[in-house]
């Protein structure tokens, strides 16, 4: 392989293509015909003509890497010698530029029926779907953003199309669960190995050395529809727990009714509380529990939050019911009383609500009951009770008053952002497993820590 004639042979086909493009804009310029617009045509022509120039050189030096004898070549799975099976056999390897053409010989072992490239495995050309890192990343990426895999692959044609890459919306699909797969298992590894060794994991600070601030915990359960495994045709509602961290650091007050948090740390997990409270264990001590002075708990009053929170985290100084799910439940209680009457439903809202945060609950409650019916609709709460399970998670003017964050505001909905926006799309079904992996890309994109996928696509 001469590489100063592949070079030279490379900048003569590259310098045609920008000749090309500068005559035409040329032509233009003369004509007045010439603007930004024109000009973008003229580069992406170019642009793509020169990737594929780049994508043929490139395949050039892959198939000349390695100097392979094929007669030489063993069987990996029983030893045997490989014949030659085909001379000079064409490779495409898929990346994120389009198609690179390999050639090298192909061999096969006769008796057990293996073959393979003879520098397949040299080249890393020997996975499964014969792609780049950086391609598998971009699929991944797209698949757990966009509204769906289907609009992934129109957004890829979209976008690259001057590549000459296209894929299809079942490849998107499965190399996104096959990273999310790997993602989770790792997660759940490591959350195994820290439940069963929170002794070694959580550090055991003296007070007077541990962080003066307050770490957030977070928990929400939402539905998704998933398929049943026994008949694909019929699908149930199923929920999926998602827990967020961060600390008082993170909230950016944007004005007195609205806040962000800057920096958190999502996990989702589709399954039971007994699980899920290993993976919230593990991201919590990842974002500083045993290392900051004050946790407090946040949840939207469902009991397995607070079983949970009360097991793995007792040293908790407060648990608060979400005033945000307080608040939607008491305006969706409203509705119920003054229906069509707005004006009613909010006269009523505010007062309970003002009398919860003015510490006044037993007075809130007492109001909620003497309004309930003997019977309530399916899909409205049992206020009543509901408030009166969570009467001591509803100090918000003492919790106000110790600084506690108590979840009003318009932080944005963890749920929402992580689950709902890819994942409860109109007619979407799920297999159990698919919507595990893409809720596990999910809260890693949503916490900003993307780069943990693109080092495990990499490694």
């Amino acid at each position: 392989m001469n590489v100063n004639n592949i070079i030279a042979q490379t900048m003569k086909e590259i310098e045609g293509i920008l000749r090309e493009m500068a005559e035409a804009a040329l032509l233009q310029s003369e004509e007045k015909t010439l603007t930004i617009h024109s000009m973008e045509l003229l580069m992406t022509k170019a642009i793509s003509g020169i990737i594929q120039i780049i994508l043929v050189m490139a395949g050039t030096f892959l198939s000349n890497a390695y100097a392979v004898n094929a007669h030489n070549s063993k069987c990996s799975k029983c030893g045997r010698r490989m014949v030659i099976n085909k001379r000079n056999a064409e490779l495409g390897i898929l990346s994120i530029f389009g198609r690179i053409p390999i050639v090298r010989d192909t061999v096969l072992c006769r008796p057990c029926g293996e073959g393979y490239g003879v520098i397949d495995r040299l080249i890393k050309a020997d996975g499964k779907h014969r792609m780049t890192n950086g391609l598998i990343d971009l699929l991944a990426f797209t698949g757990q953003l966009i509204p769906s895999f289907e609009k992934g692959k129109e957004a890829i044609k979209k976008y690259l199309g001057f590549t000459g890459l296209t894929v299809s919306h079942e490849l998107i699909q499965e190399v996104s669960e096959e990273i999310g797969k790997e993602i989770f298992e790792r997660d759940e590894t490591v959350a195994e190995e820290i439940y069963e060794n929170q002794h070694q994991a959580i550090e055991d600070l003296p007070e007077g050395k541990k962080k003066d601030c307050i770490l957030y915990i977070m928990m929400d359960g939402s539905m998704i529809n998933i398929r049943d495994i026994s008949d694909p045709n019929k699908s149930g509602w199923k929920e999926i727990k998602l827990g967020v961290i961060f600390t008082d650091k993170d909230i950016f007050k944007i004005n007195p009714d609205k806040n962000k948090i800057l920096n958190k740390r999502y996990v989702s997990y589709l399954g039971s509380a007994e699980d899920f409270k290993k993976f919230v264990l593990a991201a919590a001590i990842e974002q500083g529990y045993g290392r900051i002075k004050k946790v407090v708990v946040i949840g939207d009053g469902a009991l397995w939050i607070w079983n949970l929170a009360k097991e793995v985290f007792p040293d908790a100084v407060a648990y608060i019911l979400d005033s945000s799910h307080l608040k939607e439940n008491i305006y969706q209680f409203a509705e119920f009383l003054y229906p069509e009457d707005k004006i009613n439903q909010e006269r009523w809202a505010t007062e309970i609500i003002d009398l919860v945060h003015e510490g006044n609950i037993d007075e809130a409650i007492e109001r909620v009951t003497a309004r309930m019916p003997d019977k309530l609709p399916d899909n409205i709460v049992n206020l009543s009770h509901y408030m009166n399970e969570n009467k001591e998670r509803m100090r918000y003017n003492e919790f106000k008053a110790k600084g506690y964050f108590i979840g009003s505001g318009s932080v944005e909905s963890g749920h929402k952002v992580v689950v709902q926006q890819r994942m409860k799309q109109a007619g979407m079904r799920w297999s159990r497993d698919g919507a595990q992996y893409i809720a596990a890309l999910r809260a890693r994109y949503q916490s900003n820590m993307w780069d943990n996928v693109s080092e495990l696509i990499a490694a």
